[in-house]
């Protein structure tokens, strides 16, 4: 009997290796018969554009999820750094990333904060947050789009740079994936961001230091959140302060398509690659044959629960998201 679910599950930890490969080969194919647009040069120069804003949001949510907690303030972190971003340039010229991206610090430390020494669910927490960034980034955009000047178009320009297929976009948000493999892997802070997902109770009888450890990593979220509204802003052309929204789902999508368990100590940032390039695919083939706007949102929701389903572990009695 043991065996027969030791083979069940080896079963399933392989079918789950390879599941988010053979979807973008399905998908593809589909999207190609449908529309032979789809396999364009000039679409496929999209996709690997939009994989880029994406994948850097995906990073810090990777972290998130493997410590067993959960985001949901990403979206409203990326529409209010946009709008910081946009707000800045003309007056601080390339210091508006550092100003962005230094909101993203307070707003990921925050999240942090709240949740490890006020004690309240990272779900509550940061549902809480999403509501507050989002109201920060109407009020200071004055609930309109923060235009960016032509003439400053030369801070942003970057962003449109392709070397043959690669967007340099994407070249950047692969060196952040870098980054992050190596911190997981390699360091210190990654093995104990792994041994809380894993075990909280056991990391803390080890003597791991689980509150620095969840505030970094809510930190990291916060940076790679407004790192993707900065990409937006530059890719648009303007701070919109509502440019996250749809991103939110998207990103927790693709991190659990990625191999990435909710409940925690499973997955790395290479699985989200793939699971990015999942999502990315799903969204941009559905704007190629026509789905109506407010329909994606519905099969994201799909792909959410789907991801949960595929990924979780249900040997364990602890799957709530703490």
């Amino acid at each position: 009997m043991i065996k027969a679910f030791q083979k069940e599950g080896a079963i399933r930890k392989n079918f789950m290796d390879y599941i988010s490969l053979f979807a973008i080969i399905i998908l593809v194919a589909v999207f190609t018969i449908i529309n032979k647009n789809f396999l364009s040069l000039f679409n496929i120069k999209n996709l690997l554009t939009d994989m880029g804003p994406l994948l850097v949001m995906g990073c810090g949510v990777t972290m998130v999820l493997l410590i067993g907690s959960i985001d949901l303030s990403i979206g409203s972190i990326a529409s209010c750094a946009s709008v910081i971003f946009a707000i800045t340039l003309p007056h601080w010229g390339a210091m508006a990333y550092l100003w962005a991206l230094a909101f993203g610090v307070v707003a990921g430390l925050i999240n942090g904060i709240v949740y490890t020494r006020v004690k309240i669910p990272s779900f509550i927490a940061t549902l809480g947050a999403m509501s507050v960034w989002q109201s920060v980034a109407y009020v200071i955009s004055h609930g309109a789009p923060v235009q960016i000047n032509l003439k400053l178009w030369n801070f942003i320009n970057w962003s449109k740079i392709k070397f043959g297929f690669f967007p340099l976009v994407l070249i950047v948000a692969l060196s952040i994936v870098a980054i992050c493999y190596i911190l997981l892997n390699y360091s210190k802070l990654g093995k104990y961001i792994y041994a809380i997902g894993a075990n909280e109770r056991g990391a803390r009888m080890a003597g791991v230091r689980i509150n620095f450890t969840k505030m970094m990593v809510f930190t990291v979220c916060g940076i790679g959140s407004a790192g993707m509204g900065i990409l937006l802003s530059a890719k648009l052309k303007s701070g919109i302060p509502t440019v996250g929204e749809p991103f939110t789902l998207m990103a927790v999508a693709a991190v659990a398509l990625g191999g990435t368990a909710l409940s925690g100590g499973k997955g790395g940032v290479l699985g989200t690659i793939i699971g990015v390039a999942v999502v990315t695919i799903i969204n941009n083939g559905m704007q190629v044959v026509g789905v109506d706007t407010f329909w994606q949102q519905v099969v994201f929701g799909f792909i959410v629960i789907l991801a949960v389903y595929l990924t979780v572990d249900r040997s364990s009695r602890h799957l709530s998201i703490k």
